[in-house]
């Protein structure tokens, strides 16, 4: 018997004043999906993207201006850092403000961005009663207070089959139904993944993942998805996120400078490429590649070649803030132990530092005086012997990146000059 508990921030979703909403550009614009957080300063609200330095004027045109109200709702005006999901642009007539024209996700702080949905295709979950769901290409696990326990399930995705009316989930008859808001759409919203068990059972498992915003209702998180379970002859309703392939969290540019030390920025992209530039305490400057590996253990392993084409290698464990620390490797670079903080330019044009945003209003208050769950992910942490542990989000902020412009550009000098394969 697993006795779990569950340690959550309650928070309230109002609905904010009905205001006239801005007209939209004349010209097509390009929308981009974005993960950052949202604050506060003199009237404005300004996004960060996830492991950038820069924040970027925020122009609300969501309907009835949801964002803001979002934002002082969670925030209670006290100019806290809120994480969010949105879809904006660039406004180039607008000194480059980010337009604002939806929010798929809110909740959680600015550490939310360090929470990992890693090889994962979607991941279910409620907070009333608990379960969550991690679903994969070929399989489901399930972590549910009622009934308790851990369970596997070998599964094959029949989203194709998705909206045929004959794939639809049993009716719930113990009245045990997840109490969560939606946010319109209801059973007409079109299903976009369907995930049955393969194995023969009296009630197979069935996981649908539905295109409507879900609002949960223990924490006031706002997910992109609805979610549909039907565990042993119950049917459960949550909210539910897509996952991130592991190659896509893991790329970016990483950069460590000590005081007095040897200064190194690396990045990871694609194909598996690292370009690494360093600088020593004279000035001297190296340009190197290799590749980057990801290993079952969590860690990541470098095959590099020096500027005499002498092969080493480096390897990392990554943190849960995204950071690499160097494990093995060459020691004439940088001493092992040495963490390089992840980077990761979101390629919005314009922006500016913090530090030149104008203050006012109530010094922040801390979202985190209390333990919270992880909102961002819809996943509510389970405490149980078997190892699964309370999320706390550590009262600390993703710290932007003091980048170095001509490591950056040795890089990507360096980069354009390496041949594809």
């Amino acid at each position: 018997m697993i006795r779990n508990t569950l340690s959550i921030a309650v928070f309230m979703i109002l609905a904010g004043c009905a205001v006239e909403k801005p007209q939209p550009l004349s010209a097509p614009v390009s929308l981009q999906s974005l993960a950052g957080v949202i604050v506060e300063r003199a009237g404005d609200l300004w996004f960060q993207p996830c492991y950038e330095r820069l924040w970027w004027q925020v122009e609300d045109n969501t309907q009835q201006q949801e964002l803001t109200g979002y934002y002082r709702q969670f925030s209670m005006l006290s100019n806290e850092e809120l994480y969010v999901q949105l879809q904006g642009e660039i406004n180039p007539q607008q000194s480059n403000k980010l337009r604002v024209h939806a929010v798929d996700t809110v909740g959680g702080t600015a550490q939310t961005c360090n929470f990992r949905l890693e090889g994962l295709q979607y991941r279910a979950a409620s907070s009333d009663p608990i379960w969550v769901a991690d679903i994969m290409a070929d399989q489901v696990i399930v972590k549910s207070v009622n009934p308790p326990g851990s369970y596997r399930f070998h599964t094959v995705n029949e989203s194709e089959k998705a909206n045929d009316p004959s794939s639809q989930l049993a009716t719930a008859t113990n009245g045990d139904a997840e109490d969560t808001d939606r946010s319109g759409g209801g059973s007409d919203s079109a299903v976009v993944a369907l995930y049955r068990e393969t194995a023969s059972a009296k009630s197979p498992l069935q996981i649908k993942i539905i295109q409507t915003r879900c609002v949960d209702s223990k924490t006031g998180t706002l997910l992109p998805f609805t979610a549909e379970m039907s565990l042993f002859g119950r049917l459960y309703q949550g909210c539910a996120r897509k996952g991130h392939p592991v190659s896509s969290e893991i790329n970016g540019f990483y950069w460590y400078q000590p005081d007095g030390g040897s200064q190194v920025m690396f990045k990871l992209s694609s194909g598996q490429r690292v370009q690494m530039v360093t600088r020593d305490a004279r000035g001297k400057t190296v340009a190197e590649r290799g590749r980057w590996q990801y290993l079952q253990s969590g860690k990541l392993i470098f095959s590099m070649r020096d500027a005499e084409q002498q092969e080493y290698l480096m390897l990392f464990t990554r943190e849960s803030d995204g950071r690499l620390v160097l494990q093995t490797g060459s020691e004439h670079l940088v001493s092992y132990g040495a963490a390089f903080k992840l980077w990761r330019p979101s390629g919005l044009s314009g922006g500016q530092l913090l530090t030149n945003l104008p203050t006012g209003g109530k010094a922040p208050r801390s979202l985190t005086q209390s333990p919270v769950a992880d909102a961002a992910s819809a996943v509510p942490q389970l405490q149980a012997p078997s190892g699964m542990t309370t999320s706390v989000l550590a009262d600390s902020r993703v710290q932007a990146a003091d980048i170095d412009d001509e490591l950056l550009n040795e890089i990507n000098v360096h980069e354009a000059d390496q041949p594809r394969d």
